[in-house]
């Protein structure tokens, strides 16, 4: 598990260690330069050539401390300044003293005609020019240089290595402030910060790096994170147990209200995906003109037949589904009711797809959901559109905050919001806020949010809280995407070739 911050939190954070503990910020600088310089050394060549890109700030510091480390190893290194140096000040300044004792040329932002011949000269760049502390639009000469040096890494192979932010990406929620560098890489300080998780943030991040410099644990800022992605080698600690001497009822009973006539496809990867995640018996309460679809392409489920008219029972269900393919006629609105009336405030339910789009155009569907929704144990799971439509706003808005739409939708809606999209949120009752990195590229295709509420339910029914439960199935479904991409390739891959490739055993034993 890897925490995030915030620019806020780091900040502080660094004041707490510089002021507090009283660890020289020449030291800290020091420690985030080398854990660059080291990352370049491992990818240059002796005959290659490095164009450091400064700010004026302690990110421009960082950049003058690693030009140094790189030309004692060696390797041409030259430093662009986009302003006076007359005007730097603190560590930056100290650092930017000693670039001409060790013979680094150092080109003024006065000599900007020199600069696209520099850029084509490198074979890296690197991007030490705002960091984490950008909150304004990128604009006149900045803009034109980041312009240039997008331009440039299109051209040919050179490569751009970010310190600690691309420049332009707003560090808390991933916005391009106007134009953002283009970078392969980026190494991060100390923890990860959301802009380089959300999109389009993370287009522009490449492959990210944490890298630590030095800053306690301990900080009092960073314990304020309740941010956080997961790794492979948390899962093992995320399942539940499975053991020698059990039965089915040992791992729940999951009741999917899911289906109809002309979309039994969702039910049956619904199922499919509760039964890959271990739950021990899937009671699949399904219109009678459907059933003997179901019974063909999930034989393994029991099936509880219903007519439009009738409630499926739900005392003996350790969860309930509700939702995938279900449809708009009015017998289902009827259906949801019935259910939130009945349903144990105790017993997880998970509501997706049609069961999500009623609730957003009937009142009477939130209020019932909000009487059993405080406990807990209810977990909503809307993609852009569906999301939208709860919110009453345009889907460009969600997109655009969906940080701050996975906390409306949980403040109005209460429970756990799984907000879809490609880094899906997933946000807790407590505040708690998961960041999803895995199972991106192929995956967007019909039923594939169907695997996912399965997947959230199957865990749901073996006794895993609703927080943890629509977490792990976050990620593991991420996971299946990634073994079925390999598999089948991104433009081939269907719903239930995640299904298929949802391995725990591989997972678990971290062979990805």
């Amino acid at each position: 598990m890897k925490w995030i911050n915030k620019a806020e939190h780091m900040r502080e954070a660094d004041r707490y260690a510089i002021e507090k503990l009283q660890i020289p910020g020449l030291l800290l600088m020091e420690a985030a330069a080398r854990s660059v310089a080291e990352r370049l050394l491992q990818c240059c060549r002796r005959e290659q050539s490095v164009l450091i890109l400064c700010g004026m700030g302690n990110n421009g510091g960082d950049g003058f401390a690693i030009a140094r480390m790189l030309k004692r190893q060696g390797l041409c290194v030259q430093v662009f300044l986009g302003g006076n140096p007359d005007d730097l000040k603190g560590d930056a300044k100290i650092n930017y003293a000693m670039l001409e004792a060790y013979q680094i040329p150092v080109v003024l932002s006065e000599q900007i005609k020199q600069i696209g011949e520099l850029l084509r000269q490198s074979d890296w760049i690197v991007d030490a020019i705002f960091g984490t502390g950008l909150d304004r639009q990128v604009q006149g000469f900045w803009a034109r240089l980041i312009a240039e040096v997008n331009q440039v890494h299109r051209e040919r192979k050179v490569k751009i290595l970010a310190v600690d932010m691309p420049s332009g990406v707003q560090s808390d929620t991933g916005a391009v402030m106007g134009c953002a560098v283009e970078a392969d890489e980026t190494i991060t300080f100390c923890r990860l910060k959301p802009g380089l998780l959300l999109f389009p943030g993370r287009e522009h991040a490449g492959r990210v790096q944490v890298a630590e410099i030095g800053i306690p644990e301990t900080a009092p800022a960073l314990q304020k994170s309740s941010a956080f992605v997961l790794e492979p080698s948390d899962v093992k600690e995320l399942l539940p147990k499975r053991v020698a001497r059990s039965h089915k009822g040992t791992y729940g009973r999951l009741l999917m209200i899911a289906g109809s006539r002309s979309m039994t496809g969702a039910a049956i990867l619904s199922g499919r995906a509760a039964y890959k995640m271990g739950v021990g018996l899937v009671d699949a309460a399904i219109p009678k003109e459907a059933v003997s679809v179901l019974q063909v392409n999930l034989p393994e489920a029991v099936t509880t037949p219903y007519e439009k008219q009738e409630m499926p029972l739900t005392s003996q269900a350790s969860a309930v589904l509700a939702g995938p393919g279900l449809g708009q006629e009015e017998y289902v609105r009827l259906l949801l009711k019935g259910l939130l009336e009945q349903l144990s405030r105790e017993t997880p339910l998970v509501l997706d797809a049609d069961a999500l789009n009623w609730l957003a155009r009937e009142e009477e569907l939130k209020v019932l959901l909000m009487r059993r929704a405080a406990k807990g144990n209810t977990i909503l799971t809307p993609h852009m559109g569906e999301a939208a439509r709860l919110l009453h706003c345009c889907v460009q808005d969600v997109m655009e905050h969906p940080q701050e739409a996975a906390d409306r939708l949980q403040e109005l809606y209460q429970g756990v919001i799984v907000l879809k999209d490609a880094v899906t949120l997933v946000r807790g009752a407590e505040g708690e806020m998961f960041y999803h990195t895995t199972g991106i590229t192929g995956m967007y295709t019909a039923g594939s949010g169907d695997v996912l509420a399965g997947m959230i339910a199957g865990l749901c029914a073996q006794g895993v809280s609703a927080f943890k439960a629509a977490y792990t199935g976050v990620y593991l479904h991420g996971l299946a995407g990634d073994l079925a991409r390999e598999a089948c390739g991104a433009y081939g891959m269907m719903a239930s070739d995640i299904v298929d490739h949802i391995e725990l055993e591989k997972i678990i034993a971290n062979k990805l």
